[in-house]
């Protein structure tokens, strides 16, 4: 296979995961820290109500957000984000 056309393949490919990322709405790494800060909170409101079930679940979505912002897609969205800001 020729180089070039072999460069031109990788390319594609590098573009279409973009273009899912884009599509897909896939969400970085700080709205989900966000998003994990505001079930903490709401864990500490519940649990001040005595509403100890509901502080629980809102701790574990917390735990849940925080995990998942660590994971690769949140690092990749916000990579291409970086690239896409550095184009316009």
């Amino acid at each position: 296979m020729d180089r070039s056309i072999k460069l031109n393949i990788n390319k594609y490919k590098v573009l279409t995961l973009v273009f899912i990322f884009i599509v897909s709405g896939c969400a970085s790494s700080s709205d989900l820290e966000k998003a994990a800060q505001n079930h903490a909170k709401a864990g500490d409101y519940y649990e001040s109500i005595g509403q100890p079930n509901a502080a629980r679940e809102e701790r574990g979505e917390a735990s849940k957000n925080r995990s998942e912002a660590n994971g690769l897609f949140p690092f990749l969205v916000d990579v291409f984000d970086i690239f896409y800001k550095k184009g316009k």
